[in-house]
């Protein structure tokens, strides 16, 4: 019951975070994704050691819950950046997106376990939804901040795929996911930190601009 509410809920993020245009809500989205990771990943402790679940706590409640979302909040107070993420499209179409991601998901889930497969039908839709959103949000984004943030939403969703598949995903796995999470922020923020002293600005259209 409770691993059923917290993917519901890990969905109701999916479809805010298509809604909104503040980055202040992107990084509030980052952190419940987290918590509420941290609990689907708890409903599986039953199956795995105490030292991967012990491991997969630290990457979900202090990784992603906390330090992510407080670093990119950093990033953004240090280098001014817009508060509206500024879509190339309109918000109501993103939700419509959104939902027919998230529906067709839900189809592709149903016809692969009418298939044999075995999956919970609930648990790889969401996660499916979750990587496919996490493109759209970098697509459909200018902030190369927000692009940041949709590479977030995309690995939780890889994140909540891995345990709903496998019932103890190798540490070095975890450990390999966990880095990409770290490099990725890490490089974005000095990449940041650069095109701002160049461009004075973080919005990705400008690099239209740039010719031969």
């Amino acid at each position: 019951m409770i691993h059923n509410l917290v993917v519901v809920l890990f969905g109701v993020t999916l479809l805010y975070i298509s809604t909104t245009s503040r980055l202040g809500a992107y990084i509030k989205v980052l952190s419940v994704q987290g918590l509420l990771l941290f609990l689907f990943s708890l409903s599986h402790a039953g199956n795995m050691k105490l030292g991967h679940t012990m491991i997969l706590a630290f990457e979900t409640l202090v990784v992603k819950a906390a330090v992510t979302p407080l670093f990119i909040h950093y990033i953004i107070e240090k280098l001014d950046i817009k508060r509206v993420t500024e879509p190339y499209i309109d918000n109501f179409i993103s939700l419509i997106v959104a939902t027919a991601i998230i529906s067709v998901s839900f189809v592709l889930s149903v016809a692969l376990r009418n298939a044999g497969s075995g999956v919970d039908v609930l648990t790889f839709s969401i996660s499916i939804s979750a990587v496919v959103i996490g493109l759209f949000i970098v697509i459909t984004n200018q902030k190369l901040i927000t692009h940041v943030m949709g590479f977030l939403v995309l690995e939780n969703g890889v994140f909540m795929m891995s345990l709903s598949l496998a019932s103890e995903v190798p540490v070095v796995v975890e450990a390999g996911v966990l880095l990409d999470v770290f490099m990725g922020v890490f490089l974005m923020g000095i990449f940041l930190n650069r095109m701002k002293s160049t461009f004075e600005s973080s919005d990705v259209t400008l690099l239209r601009r740039l010719k031969d």
